[in-house]
């Protein structure tokens, strides 16, 4: 008598006998393999021009001479809920950038 051995994951293949469906689990991570295969370029071009448009915190050394890092503002537009949403003095403010040009208007 043969030994035979099968791997980790061969319980995760195995199909309901007669009727070869994929139980749910497998069937879901079946559709979500094929999607990810599908859109892999499309997530990595999102994933590219997010980390163009969100820069990382700046980290310094040690000790108290590197502990002023700041970080640049990324934000380059306003949106109508910025200016529903905000303090009558913030969205003079708000508005004075957009109409100077320092900053866009979505809606």
């Amino acid at each position: 008598m043969a030994i035979i051995v099968r791997p980790a994951d061969a319980k995760l293949k195995k199909r309901n006998r007669g009727t070869g469906k994929l139980s749910t689990p497998e069937a879901r991570r079946e559709y979500q393999r094929r999607y990810y295969q599908l859109h892999k370029e499309k997530a990595k071009e999102y994933q590219r021009q997010y980390n163009l448009t969100h820069k990382k915190k700046a980290h310094g050394g040690r000790g108290k001479a590197n502990f002023n890092c700041p970080r640049e503002a990324i934000r380059s537009t306003f949106n109508t809920s910025d200016i529903m949403h905000s303090p009558v003095e913030k969205t003079l403010k708000i508005l004075e950038k957009i109409i100077n040009g320092e900053r866009l208007f979505t809606m």
